[in-house]
């Protein structure tokens, strides 16, 4: 009883030291904001050159951003409780701090331009992978009757148009998030193939960074390949969450989607815009004025870099509400469990892994399956029929169950009692033979307010 006090009040003091510590940096980030603002314009007033103003100004904002998301990470690898999730989370709010110093530095350093925009844009393709698989595997850990029959129970649906006058829907089930996860994992390929091939042409002299409208250099047919992917992982992302939100529900994917979108899709039409408006001498581009080297589409990138700098200060603090650590407070963290594993966890990357696996092998199969069906068509040997690929979230059955073993440091791998899985960060016991998260006739679902799960009988 004593103990459970003692432990009562830590917890009380630990969150009014939060509070505090919370409102003592808010009113630092106002003081530092409105003396950069004065800096800057004394700056300015004393016609010192543009582009260092705007470095100085983009380097106090990313100063500002990325502590907040250091915090935040902190704060989920303390309260490491449901690491199928929080693994994903995590992955998410590093976006802000590798955008903010990948920008900065491209501020800086103008002709190594090319290359520190080329690694935010290949992170952003593994934001989008890493929102997505968040989402299916709290469907399949956490819902009942599992990903696959959530999906297939709803209604059909139809492509947003004009895409419906072009495509059919799949079906939904099976045929629907092989769809999903299929356009999500295209951009994760299509992103780092882009990029070597931008290297090589750079390497060449005919990349053209900038040169949208040149047809003679390789950006403008590298960017609408990166256009096209990444709108189409958007779309998925978009009618996933429109066929789930109800599911969803508990874990405030509104927000969490939202904040997403906005940080990536938004950044590459703002970047566009900026592009269009200098291309179009709405932006005026004086040397003499400004006092550097820079040409019109060195402006237009600059500008981006500059403004995805002041953004992630806005971006840091909307994650830090979108994506709380608070979400997973109610649930049990093992006592064997470190810092050091949960760090290691969040570097795991075997999910990635075996979903571009399992990427290529099914589309080696489908390609197989259509040139087999052409065939036929000649020969009058009807092709061998397609399986069925695997909808897990990126673990098969056998890495899934050693995972969990790693999970509570038991390298073995042998079975556990309902007790023993109740330890484990993000599964539960029913107390009568059977386990949250696997699909049997009861099951719970995750209650994203405080952590815990309720259990509900199946329909």
């Amino acid at each position: 009883m004593v103990q459970r006090e003692d432990g009562d009040q830590r917890a009380v003091m630990s969150g009014l030291f939060r509070k505090i510590l919370k409102t003592v940096w808010v009113l630092i980030n106002i003081v530092v904001l409105i003396a950069l603002a004065l800096s800057a314009w004394d700056m300015h007033r004393n016609r010192r050159a543009a582009h260092f103003i705007a470095w100085f100004v983009a380097g106090v904002f990313v100063l500002l951003a990325v502590p907040i998301t250091f915090y935040e990470v902190a704060q989920h690898l303390e309260n490491y409780r449901m690491p199928r999730l929080q693994r994903h989370v995590i992955r998410i709010l590093f976006m802000v701090p590798i955008y903010a110093v990948d920008c900065w530095l491209a501020l800086r350093f103008k002709d190594g331009t090319i290359y520190f925009d080329t690694i935010r844009e290949c992170y952003e393709a593994y934001v989008i992978y890493n929102f997505y698989t968040y989402c299916t595997v709290y469907l399949q850990e956490f819902c009942n009757p599992g990903l696959e029959q959530i999906i297939a129970r709803k209604p059909p649906a139809r492509h947003i148009w004009p895409i419906s006058a072009f495509l059919d829907f799949p079906r939904m089930g099976e045929p629907f998030l092989r769809l999903c996860r299929h356009g999500v994992i295209n951009y994760v390929v299509m992103r780092p193939l882009t990029t070597a091939l931008a290297f090589v042409s750079e390497a060449n002299g005919v990349y053209g960074d900038g040169q949208i409208l040149n047809p003679l250099v390789a950006y403008p047919y590298l960017a609408l390949l990166n256009n096209v992917s990444q709108a189409w992982a958007m779309y998925c992302l978009i009618i996933f969450y429109r066929a789930t939100h109800e599911e969803l529900a508990p874990i405030r994917p509104f927000y969490k989607f939202c904040t997403v979108k906005a940080v990536v899709f938004l950044s590459f039409w703002q970047g566009q815009t900026l592009l269009f408006m200098v291309k179009m001498q709405w932006i005026k581009v004086s040397q003499r004025e400004t006092k550097t080297d820079y040409d019109a589409a060195e402006v237009a990138t600059a500008m981006q870099e500059f403004l995805i700098c002041v953004e992630m200060f806005f971006a840091a603090i909307a994650h830090s509400y979108a994506f709380p650590p608070s979400e997973y407070f109610g649930a049990q963290i093992p006592k064997e469990r470190r810092m050091m594993d949960n760090i290691a966890d969040m570097f795991d990357l075997r999910d990635v892994y075996h979903d571009v696996v399992n990427y290529g092998e099914s589309n080696q199969a489908r390609l197989s399956h259509r040139w087999a069906s052409f065939v036929g068509l000649f020969t009058g040997k009807p092709p061998p029929p397609l399986a069925s690929p695997s909808t897990n979230t990126g673990l098969s059955r056998t890495t899934g169950e050693s995972e969990f073993a790693r999970l509570v440091d038991n390298p073995a791998g042998r079975a556990m009692s309902d007790v023993e899985m109740s330890r484990i960060p993000g599964i539960g016991s029913a107390g009568d033979g059977r386990v949250y998260g696997e699909r049997s006739g009861g099951g719970s679902r995750y209650d994203g307010s405080s952590g815990r799960r309720r259990e509900r009988r199946a329909s």
